[in-house]
């Protein structure tokens, strides 16, 4: 790998250190990086995971990584699918229209983890950064301001390290939640999934992501780069042995349409894990400890959730630990982390859990009158589409604004437009009949940087790097939202409540 190294002395300081340089800890690094934070990526492994997991990259996690300069090479090794049905055999229940999302990316993204990993990991090496392999945490302890992490490499050797923060990006096993007795919430489930990638002639349904509802379980068929290459899911009990030529054969003819005329040539990768629903208590308060994606949640991967939802932690935390770190923010800022971060994790650790609960309905009676009720659902105007919005995070917000005056509001996400800033950067959208020159005066005043752009809107909204509304005026004051961004800085929260 480009960004991996034996030879380099690992630093003995650093203003972040993150642990674990899968697609989280890596798209953490990069934001990062991308805005000058000095920053050091270890992990206990050698070389990346080949098998794969995480195959769905969704709308608002592609908006996500577009700050970070990443999102048209994703595109370009994936698969964008504009449509996900779900379907009983050969009747179709409903389709979801991510064709219809009011984004640049309206559609999944399928693209293989290892490949998303390669992605962010090239980019990281071309901002000049390196991942340390072979290299794991030992044990952390406190010394003000930050900490100290005690790190061994392959050989043995031990090495300190002095970090303003620690961010965990290690797992659901992490040793940075472990170190820091953080309490992990949650259950196992008895069922697995079993996920395999092969070259298959298929003949079935031609309308994306398919999920079968069959009375045998769930099958999962999903298109992939390549020339007849799919990846299929199965929901199995844990005592399902690893499936191989001939049990793949027999989940596609049991499972999906009779009709399908599938025929399996080869397994190219195949990996099976037990569904976990997990939380952690919480993901830092002010620092100097942080944790991110599966270190601080797990769940289903029915609905194609996990890394996603990782890949946005990463973002949100990375803008506002520069922030502080620059001196521009206060710790404050920080809390927000946790209190944004943790109520989106734990309504996807509920929701992926019923979709679980939903998925493995065997019973003939209640699985008729599941796929009765998904027909009757599928068939409202307004559902896929909410549905869509949901499935690709466009629905996440972090609340203090009114849900029922002009949209966008505050704490919602503001849909990319022309003349947003590019990268982790603060924007100010205005309406056309804004004094622009006054705008543009009073950004000039303070020491954030903002881009001014003008677009179709009821008010005048600043909105924060990772794409939410901070703060919203009328557009005969719109000069006046630079100059409260300080204070917002600050005491976010505070200044929230006297608006």
């Amino acid at each position: 790998m480009p960004n991996s190294s034996v030879n380099n002395v690992l630093p003995g300081s650093t203003d972040v250190l993150i642990v674990g340089a899968a697609p989280v800890g890596l798209a953490l690094a990069c934001a990062l990086r991308s805005l000058g934070v000095e920053t050091v990526v270890i992990d206990r492994l050698s070389e990346p995971l080949v098998h794969t997991r995480a195959a769905a990259m969704q709308a608002r996690t592609l908006e996500s990584l577009a700050t970070i300069g990443v999102d048209q090479e994703l595109i370009a090794r994936g698969k964008p699918t504009p449509t996900l049905t779900v379907r009983d055999g050969k009747h179709r229940l409903w389709t979801t229209p991510y064709a219809q999302l009011d984004t640049p990316y309206p559609y999944i993204l399928v693209v293989p983890q290892p490949t998303t990993e390669a992605v962010l990991a090239e980019r990281f090496a071309e901002m000049g950064g390196t991942v340390f392999r072979d290299h794991t945490l030992v044990n952390m302890w406190d010394q003000y301001p930050g900490m100290v992490a005690t790190v061994a490499s392959k050989s043995g050797e031990l090495r300190a390290i002095e970090a303003r923060y620690v961010i965990g990006c290690d797992g659901m096993h992490s040793t940075v939640r472990q170190r820091m007795g953080i309490a992990w919430e949650g259950t196992e489930r008895p069922q697995s999934f079993a996920l395999t990638e092969v070259v298959m002639d298929w003949h079935g349904p031609d309308e994306g992501i398919v999920f079968f509802f069959s009375p045998e379980g769930l099958l999962v068929v999903a298109p992939l780069t390549g020339e007849n290459r799919y990846r299929i899911v199965a929901l199995e009990s844990d005592s399902t042995p690893p499936q191989d030529l001939a049990g793949i054969q027999r989940l596609l003819e049991t499972r999906g349409p009779a009709d399908a005329g599938a025929v399996v040539h080869t397994i190219e990768r195949t990996s099976k894990w037990r569904v976990g629903l997990r939380l952690a208590e919480t993901f830092g308060e002010t620092g100097p400890v942080f944790l991110a994606g599966d270190a601080a949640h797990v769940y289903s991967p029915v609905g194609g959730q996990g890394m996603n939802t990782g890949i946005q932690d990463s973002i949100n935390l990375a803008w506002k630990l520069a922030a502080v770190i620059d001196g521009s923010a206060s710790p404050k800022l920080l809390e927000t982390y946790t209190a944004e971060r943790r109520p989106v994790a734990d309504g996807l650790v509920t929701m992926t859990a019923q979709m679980t609960d939903i998925s493995s309905i065997l019973h003939p009676e209640r699985l008729a009158l599941r796929n009765h009720i998904f027909a009757a659902v599928g068939g409202l105007p307004e559902f896929p589409s909410w549905w869509a919005r949901r499935l690709a995070q466009l629905e996440v917000d972090y609340g203090g604004g009114d849900p029922e005056g002009p949209q966008p509001t505050v704490g919602h996400r503001m849909p990319p437009r022309h003349g947003m800033a590019q990268g982790l950067a603060w924007s100010l959208m205005v309406p056309p009949d804004a004094d622009v020159v006054a705008v543009k005066e009073a950004t000039g005043q303070i020491k954030t940087p903002i881009t001014v752009g003008t677009a179709d809107l009821p008010h005048a909204v600043l909105v924060r790097p990772d794409g939410y509304v901070a703060m919203t005026a009328p557009a005969e004051d719109a000069a006046s939202l630079p100059g409260r961004l300080p204070g917002w800085l600050q005491d976010p929260r505070a200044a929230q409540r006297q608006k």
